[in-house]
């Protein structure tokens, strides 16, 4: 399957990465004459009695004797035109939106280190020279993994007959992992798998752990969150299996003699005091108690003011995640509100411009445009449709 673009939309022009594309193409102009007459040698050649004849050598990763450069300049050589195209054009459907997320500087670093972990896995379990940018564009696609789960990926599968679909990128990225870790236990020759598989180990656990630390501003479907969300999910089945609901103030009364566990007290302390400090218009401590209690449970919504004053709030105050969050759980809550075209309008916008949700934002769009009664509402939203490319 063949990787075509993503969803997700950049803020700035990702010049490093391109700039690495570049770099990746120019050293395979100049050092492809060299590497096609290396690969035409006989095999079974000692290294170190053609080093001379093919100086480009110097630059593989040897792991019988390597020089700690050479873990920097063989992600940079190709063994030929497939080999270049496919490791640059995941790069580039990749790597783009990656750098947006990590800016120039650390992408670099990122990317870098990423093919310096690659050829560590590689030099662990093999003794062949290896040559290529798969283990840093892995690493890349690990990244992309952790941050961007549910961007959407459009592939080309050429078997028989063309094929263009979407698909998440979660499917995506585990499949293409799943694969080699198959073909590197099959005993498949010719491609460093575990270089492949060591990249996107690095690039997914550097991504989480940046996420984890907050190092990185999180977004409402990165990794991390849809772990939390799964989590929360599952204690919520628990809870509501024992009988217990955790939108019943007296929760307690209810289930008679049974005592509540500390999370379902924990969740309805939350849900009391983002309701008190939205009533006292103490709005930094409205949202923070908001916050954690869709941290403890993602399904949580509160009467229908409440739901509706923190997503505007959250709105005002640039917290836009969060907003999204209260909008997306009232129109869950509130399917038939007679107001919740204006609210779809409301979290287009804010998935278009704020959040990098195309197609959720255009979704809710199409929606608005088609039953909003307003037609000046009806105009904004074909306006956002527009920016964002229906």
């Amino acid at each position: 399957m063949i990787p075509l673009r993503t969803d997700r939309r950049l803020r700035h022009t990702p010049w490093v990465n391109l700039t690495l594309i570049a770099v990746n193409a120019f050293v395979f102009l100049a050092t492809r004459g060299q590497i096609d007459a290396l690969h035409q040698a006989p095999g079974g050649v000692p290294f170190s009695a053609i080093a001379d004849q093919f100086p480009v050598l110097g630059y593989y990763l040897n792991p019988v004797s390597p020089n700690w450069t050479q873990y920097l300049t063989y992600q940079f050589l190709h063994a030929g035109w497939e080999h270049l195209i496919f490791n640059m054009l995941f790069l580039y459907v990749f790597g783009n939106s990656l750098e947006d997320r990590l800016g120039p500087l650390g992408y670099l670093f990122f990317y870098l280190a990423g093919g310096v972990v690659a050829g560590i896995g590689h030099s662990l379990t093999s003794t062949s020279p290896v040559l290529g940018a798969s283990g840093s564009v892995s690493a890349v696609t690990g990244g992309f993994l952790a941050l961007f789960p549910l961007s959407h990926v459009t592939v080309l599968w050429p078997i028989i007959l063309i094929f263009i679909f979407e698909c998440p990128s979660i499917y995506f990225i585990a499949l293409a992992f799943a694969k080699d870790v198959l073909f590197q236990f099959v005993g498949s020759e010719g491609v460093a798998y575990l270089a492949h598989i060591s990249g996107n180990i690095y690039g997914f656990g550097v991504g989480m752990a940046l996420l984890a630390s907050r190092i990185l501003p999180r977004e409402h479907y990165d990794f991390l969150a849809l772990v939390d969300r799964w989590n929360r999910r599952r204690q919520f089945r628990a809870m509501t299996a024992g009988g217990v609901s955790p939108w019943q103030a007296d929760a307690a009364a209810t289930l008679g003699e049974r005592k509540l566990s500390d999370e379902e007290e924990q969740l309805m302390r939350l849900r009391a005091a983002a309701q008190q400090h939205l009533r006292e218009r103490n709005e930094d401590r409205a949202l923070a108690a908001y916050e954690q209690l869709l941290g403890l449970d993602p399904q949580q919504v509160l009467p229908r003011q409440a739901q509706l004053g923190l997503a505007s709030l959250a709105t005002h105050a640039g917290r836009y995640d969060l907003a999204a969050a209260a909008y997306e759980g009232f129109l869950r809550a509130h399917p038939r509100d007679p107001d919740n075209q204006e609210f779809r309008l409301m979290l287009g916008l804010i998935y278009g411009r704020h959040l990098d949700q195309p197609e959720r934002a255009r979704q809710l769009l199409i929606e608005a445009r088609a039953h909003h009664e307003n037609p000046a509402r009806r105009a904004l939203a074909e306006t956002l449709l527009a920016e964002i490319g229906e």
